[in-house]
């Protein structure tokens, strides 16, 4: 089958302080996060999958060892999938002391995403994804590649591929573990994995 290249956010994180871990280690799955998991994997256990990527913090890899682990396909890490920087300043913060001690920069990002620059501004963070993209294409000629990474990377490429504005970046919903597709044609349209489909009937 022609390229396709879906990307997927990752499952629900253990997170019982409900702080914003950002890139801090130990955030894996919950076990409602491990139920998300199993079920794209699920979805995708007949895919062509030519390459199954991760950014490299735990609960994408750990998202991604349930399609490994169901697909046979080995797990590439990509720092280029790591969560979008200009969250590590808020780092370990629960979301009340964010409202608080982070007041200033979380204003900002809610009313100009395009304007933040602490970390990694948006369209650096939309470089890094379109850069891993490109790679893929150009070493891909058929089958499915996945990206298992986060919620903003995945918004930042679609904003860029549809030719969108910053400012559209909350207009972007995507659910752990939903699925949208990168390639051939972007769609921001969250694809549930009982819908993946491929062209000969079976799932993608």
């Amino acid at each position: 089958m022609p390229l396709q290249v879906i990307g997927i956010r990752h499952g629900e994180v253990h997170n019982p302080k409900e702080v914003i871990y950002s890139g801090l280690p130990g955030y894996g799955l919950s076990e409602k996060g491990r139920g998300q998991a199993a079920a794209v994997a699920e979805a995708l256990r007949d895919a062509p999958i030519a390459a199954l990527y991760a950014s490299p913090l735990e609960r994408a890899v750990e998202t991604a060892s349930f399609i490994a682990e169901r697909t046979g396909a080995e797990i590439v890490e990509d720092v280029r999938l790591h969560e979008w920087l200009h969250w590590a300043q808020w780092a370990g913060m629960t979301w009340d002391e964010l409202r608080t001690e982070g007041r200033e920069a979380w204003d900002r990002y809610t009313t100009d995403p395009g304007s933040v620059t602490s970390g990694e501004s948006l369209d650096e963070l939309a470089d890094r994804m379109d850069d891993w993209l490109g790679d893929v294409v150009r070493d891909h000629t058929d089958g499915v590649v996945v990206a298992v990474t986060h919620l903003e990377p995945l918004r930042a490429i679609l904003l860029r591929k549809l030719g969108r504005p910053a400012g559209h970046l909350f207009q972007l919903q995507i659910s752990q573990c939903e699925v949208v597709r990168l390639h051939p044609q972007a769609d921001a349209t969250p694809v549930g994995p009982d819908a993946l489909s491929g062209p000969t009937g079976g799932r993608v």
